[in-house]
């Protein structure tokens, strides 16, 4: 008895590592906070400061809890 998958079962979706992912979101806030500056009465300094910190904590994350733990080594 085999069994049967559909069309959408064979579809592969690319996986994204997390890596890559924590890299993606470092610049969000600050984009955030250069917009907020930008288009509210926000002062540049206060809405990048204020952007920083949470582009400040995804790296701390990304380089102590979700750091990479195996080390490749070339032949």
């Amino acid at each position: 008895m085999g069994v049967r998958t559909t069309r959408s079962d064979s579809i592969g979706l690319p996986t994204i590592p997390r890596y890559d992912l924590l890299l993606a979101l470092l610049p969000i806030p600050l984009l955030c906070g250069a917009f907020a500056s930008v288009f509210t009465s926000v002062p540049e300094t206060t809405a990048m400061a204020a952007a920083s910190l949470p582009s400040a904590l995804v790296f701390v994350y990304a380089i102590t809890a979700a750091a990479p733990t195996t080390i490749e080594r070339s032949a």
